[in-house]
């Protein structure tokens, strides 16, 4: 049953690559399905592709090669000529989405990316920012919850995101330069605020990921320089950090193609998880 007031739907960014965005995203989006009973949508914004991977597996690869429909054609606004069809159709709401499982009425789907993405962005005249807040709001008003996976740029994509999303959560790792993207993202934010007068968009939180990166000895005296960075920057944009942090651990591939066989210390997710869910109201 849908939620009354609509989808929550989040972003998860932060303007520094490889602090975990996709790996998380992932994992929320299982966890809201498997363990929160809830009707999901992921939502790929990188032209990387690494969520829609993870969560596609080896389907990735015909999807592909069927040329189907995906965030590349949400952004163009139709569907390009294609084996079957010599012309130009338009694009229905269902055209780019992935069902990845479906269970007793509710699904966990993906909106993938493709590696040309980036190319027909560039290639546009004026992408509109707002396309993918249109979609989303004249196809996905059943949705309990909506993951947006961000690239780790500043971009026409960032403001996509931005434009459909209600809640941000900021990953990042407890190393060198840990918060250079932090100043980027909270300017970035600010500018969209006063340009969006009517919209509301605020940081949920910042997770803390890779935590014990060095062996599991609580982090070492880089963690701690790292972390009393990370909790002075955060402390200045009035960003909450969670309580549960993600240690690295060898079960979230696995998790994140949705086995369960062998989780070691994976199974700490669940307790970021949750507090986050709790956090956004879900």
């Amino acid at each position: 049953m849908a939620r009354p007031t609509g989808p929550i739907t989040v972003c998860v960014i932060n303007l520094k690559g490889g602090v975990g965005k996709s790996t998380i995203s992932t994992l929320l989006a299982r966890h809201a399905f498997n363990f929160k009973r809830s009707d999901v949508l992921a939502i790929d914004l990188d032209p990387q592709a690494n969520l829609s991977q993870a969560l596609m597996r080896n389907g990735y690869g015909a999807f592909l090669r069927g040329k189907r429909p995906s965030i590349v054609e949400i952004f163009n606004g139709y569907l390009p000529p294609h084996a079957g069809a010599s012309k130009p159709g338009a694009l229905p709401g269902a055209a780019a989405i992935e069902t990845i499982i479906e269970v007793d009425g509710r699904s966990l789907q993906l909106v993938p990316s493709r590696f040309d993405f980036a190319d027909n962005l560039t290639n546009a005249l004026r992408p509109d920012p707002r396309v993918l807040a249109k979609y989303l709001a004249g196809n996905f008003a059943n949705k309990d919850l909506i993951i947006i996976d961000c690239a780790p740029t500043e971009s026409i994509l960032t403001r996509a995101a931005y434009h459909a999303s209600g809640k941000v959560l900021v990953p990042v790792k407890p190393e060198f330069f840990a918060t250079i993207g932090f100043p980027l993202l909270n300017r970035s934010l600010e500018d969209f605020r006063r340009q969006n007068l009517g919209q509301t968009i605020e940081v949920a939180g910042v997770v803390i990921n890779n935590a014990f990166y060095d062996g599991g000895n609580g982090g070492g005296p880089e963690k701690g320089a790292a972390m009393a960075d990370i909790k002075t920057e955060a402390a200045k944009n009035s960003w909450p950090i969670f309580k549960n942090e993600l240690p690295f651990s060898r079960g979230f591939p696995k998790m994140m193609r949705g086995d369960y066989s062998y989780r070691g210390n994976s199974t700490q997710f669940k307790y970021f998880a949750e507090e986050f869910f709790n956090t956004i109201g879900l």
